[in-house]
C-alpha cells in the first residue's frame, strides 16, 4: 500500500467488495466490477466477514449454540479477480 501511494502520478482509485452471499453467484460482483476497471485501481479489497453465532430455542427449553457462515471466504473471490 505505501509503495502504490508513494508511486503515484495522480488521484488512485480503489474500492472494497463483499464476497456474495452464499448460493449467490460470483458473476454478479464481476458484472458490478467491469464498468469500474476503466479507472484501472491499484488494488481491489475484499472484505471478510466473519460468521454469526445464532441460538435456537429446544423444545426442552435450552438454547443450541450454531455457528453461520453467511459468505465464503475471501481467498476464493480474490483468485477469481
Amino acid at each position: 500500500m505505501t509503495d502504490i501511494l508513494a508511486n503515484a502520478k495522480g488521484c488512485e482509485f480503489t474500492f472494497e467488495i463483499l464476497p456474495p452471499l452464499k448460493g449467490q453467484k460470483a458473476q454478479e460482483i464481476f458484472d458490478h466490477i467491469d464498468p469500474l476497471m476503466e479507472f484501472k485501481p491499484p488494488f481491489i479489497d475484499v472484505t471478510y466477514h466473519r460468521e454469526e453465532t445464532v441460538y435456537k430455542r429446544l423444545p426442552n427449553g435450552l438454547l443450541q449454540e450454531k455457528v453461520v457462515r453467511k459468505r465464503p471466504g475471501t481467498v476464493g473471490i480474490c483468485a477469481a479477480l
